[in-house]
């Protein structure tokens, strides 16, 4: 019988090179799988916290901000009014590399024009370092409220008299110790913030601070002499 003519097919060392190449796409082939699922997941999460964080803005009368992400609208923030100030949910970052921390805030505007500083952080390992490093913190004469907030501000006397026996009390019921929880007055906005991301449970949360951030703010005005 006569033999099956060669062609360029039965070379051997292009039968090893293909067998390579086999062993590699097929390697490449496993690890492509987990990357498309993991990246189907992660929209598919954006896309489920887009959607709740809709509905709760529409219920809270606010409105949503959205930014492109990999081609699909993602939330950047919920903004709104409410008791003539305006109010925004938004994260925000610190830290760079492995040092790199996700915030997720709430906030209040205030008046331009005031010149008073503040920030309230829960006491912690931190906060003692600072004061080794010299940070001046305020104190209130309330031990327990003293013990449990670290207290800086630009006007300690205005601000200690400001922090009377009903929002000290606000402060004490703070239940969100373990998110390192902090109040500001930056820029324009006394804010709350705590570690994590904006989602529908974290904007419910963060919801029931804003008597105490509108109790802040007319401190604020106060100081600005805004308010009697």
């Amino acid at each position: 019988m006569a033999g099956r003519t060669a062609t360029w097919l039965d070379d051997p060392m292009l039968i090893l090179a293909l067998a390579d190449l086999e062993d590699v796409l097929l390697f490449f082939s496993f690890m492509a799988v987990p990357a498309v699922l993991v990246g189907w997941l992660v929209r598919r999460q954006v896309i489920k916290t887009r959607d709740e964080l809709r509905a709760f803005a529409q219920q809270a009368g606010l409105r949503v901000m959205e930014q492109n992400i990999l081609g699909f609208a993602s939330v950047k923030s919920l903004e709104g009014e409410q008791q003539g100030r305006r109010v925004r949910y938004w994260t925000y970052s610190t830290g760079s590399g492995k040092s790199r921390t996700t915030w997720v805030a709430v906030g209040v505007g205030v008046p331009a024009g005031t010149a008073l500083e503040f920030e309230l952080t829960r006491q912690h390992f931190g906060t003692k370092l600072m004061e080794l490093f010299g940070v001046h913190e305020i104190q209130v004469g309330d031990p327990a409220f003293d013990r449990a907030w670290f207290v800086r501000t630009n006007q300690p006397e205005f601000f200690t008299a400001a922090l009377g026996p009903a929002i000290r009390a606000r402060f004490m019921a703070e239940a969100s110790r373990g998110r390192s929880p902090s109040y500001k007055l930056e820029r324009g906005m006394v804010r709350y913030a705590e570690m994590g991301g904006l989602s529908a449970a974290t904007a419910g949360r963060l919801a029931v601070k804003l008597p105490l951030l509108h109790d802040l703010a007319d401190v604020a005005e106060v100081s600005a002499g805004q308010k009697a």
